[in-house]
């Protein structure tokens, strides 16, 4: 028997991997969507603000989401998580391949700069998405060390927070212009500075 102040097991099982990577990967394509249709109802400083919150809300849930469900307490959980992240970005791939793309919702210059092929820019999403999910999960893990129980929610935000602070510096100081792909840069680079936050206090 557990004691009630000891943090949930993880959750590991074909259902909640599986079942997850295709959560998240419609997820992904419902962001999509909404990218999409918010470029074009909108223009100016308004398209830009809107685009960069919702590349910001995807990123966190392609980076915590995973670690909510498992509940990571080791290696083995970040790694499940992991796992989800990159399942998730092979759904997307489907969806997109069979439901977007006949819909033309937008261009696919990628595709032509790489020969008519997607797969040489594809496996790199894959990567970035298990990458996202294995450091939200092992700021997780780390939360959960000694009983503790953290929020995923509460851990997102402090994520955010480094998030927005790097992007005000970046572009605030003239070294990145301001745009949902310096929003993206900057929540990746705050994952990586929050697990090491994480560590440091999770010693003291």
């Amino acid at each position: 028997m557990t004691s009630a102040a000891e943090p949930a097991a993880e959750h590991a099982d074909v259902r909640t991997i599986v079942g997850g990577g295709v959560l998240l990967g419609a997820l992904t394509a419902g962001g999509v969507v909404a990218f999409v249709l918010l470029s074009r109802a909108l223009d100016g400083t308004g398209e830009a603000a809107v685009r960069g919150l919702v590349v910001l809300a995807g990123a966190v849930l392609a980076s915590y989401l995973p670690g909510a469900w498992v509940r990571p307490r080791n290696v083995d959980g970040i790694a499940w998580a992991s796992l989800i992240g990159l399942l998730g970005a092979v759904s997307f791939t489907v969806l997109d391949t069979a439901v977007l793309r006949p819909l033309s919702l937008y261009s696919w210059k990628w595709d032509a700069i790489g020969g008519g092929s997607g797969f040489w820019y594809v496996s790199v999403w894959w990567m970035g998405s298990a990458v996202l999910a294995w450091l939200g999960a092992w700021i997780l893990a780390i939360g959960r060390r000694g009983g503790r129980n953290p929020s995923a929610v509460m851990t997102a935000g402090v994520t955010v927070v480094l998030a927005a602070l790097l992007f005000a510096a970046l572009t605030l100081s003239h070294v990145a212009p301001s745009g949902e792909a310096i929003v993206a840069l900057s929540f990746s680079i705050a994952l990586v500075v929050h697990v090491a936050l994480a560590a440091a206090l999770a010693r003291r």
